[in-house]
């Protein structure tokens, strides 16, 4: 009975790994949380973000040390908005859905005060 506790265990384990990455992926900011939301940011399905171990993606460049590279201002128009800065980007626009076809909604992903968290957090990766 008791190796069939520990089997059911181990086999859940096996399953679901994501629990354990999320154990590892302490919040560390208000941005960082929204970061790292599938349902808002989910930055780290293309970046490499710092804190977050074990879903490295290099589809996109990584995000430690943007902030020697750009300021709070560009750093906001790249989240707002990258099409702004790079027409060829592939980052998708978090802050309008100006010129996006196929929208259900004319809400942004983010609102202004969600990438003003996410500008802060991404200032503090210097």
């Amino acid at each position: 009975m008791l190796l069939m506790k520990w089997i059911h265990i181990i086999a859940i384990s096996l399953c679901f790994p994501v629990l354990s990455f999320a154990q590892n992926m302490a919040p560390k900011s208000v941005g960082f949380e929204i970061m790292t939301n599938r349902q808002t940011g989910n930055c780290m399905a293309c970046h490499d973000l710092p804190g977050v171990s074990g879903l490295a993606s290099n589809f996109a460049p990584p995000l430690q040390g943007v902030a020697t590279k750009w300021n709070a201002i560009e750093l906001t128009q790249w989240v707002t908005d990258a099409r702004k800065i790079n027409p060829n980007t592939l980052m998708p626009p978090f802050g309008t859905t100006q010129g996006l076809t196929k929208v259900i909604s004319d809400r942004a992903v983010l609102s202004p005060g969600e990438i003003l968290q996410v500008v802060e957090t991404l200032i503090s990766w210097r």
